[in-house]
């Protein structure tokens, strides 16, 4: 009986092991704790997506303004041929045609 704890020794031990487990998290809050992380993780890989998708849209936008624009300038370039220098080539070539008849 020598060896047997005293009532106080019980006590103590008791009160130190409490103090050990408070320490420690049920499974369930470690559970949901990660399920908190999973969501955070979906929610920043849903964000990006939005973020790459919004930036993708921005560059295909840029993309077509800047063909609108080339053809555009393709338009006017063609214009300002049409307007311009076909009624100055023409001019010449009646020039030239009149005065080989005059010559001839």
């Amino acid at each position: 009986m020598a060896d047997d704890p005293t009532l106080g020794e019980v006590i103590r031990t008791m009160q130190a092991l409490n103090a050990r487990l408070d320490r420690f998290s049920a499974p369930e809050v470690y559970q949901f704790q990660h399920e908190q992380l999973l969501a955070e993780i979906r929610e920043i890989q849903a964000e990006r997506a939005a973020e790459k998708q919004a930036r993708d849209e921005k560059e295909r936008r840029e993309e077509e303004a800047r063909r609108e624009l080339e053809a555009k300038r393709q338009a006017d370039r063609r214009l300002i041929f049409s307007v311009l220098l076909a009624p100055i080539v023409v001019l010449l070539l009646q020039l030239y045609l009149s005065a080989r008849l005059a010559a001839g």
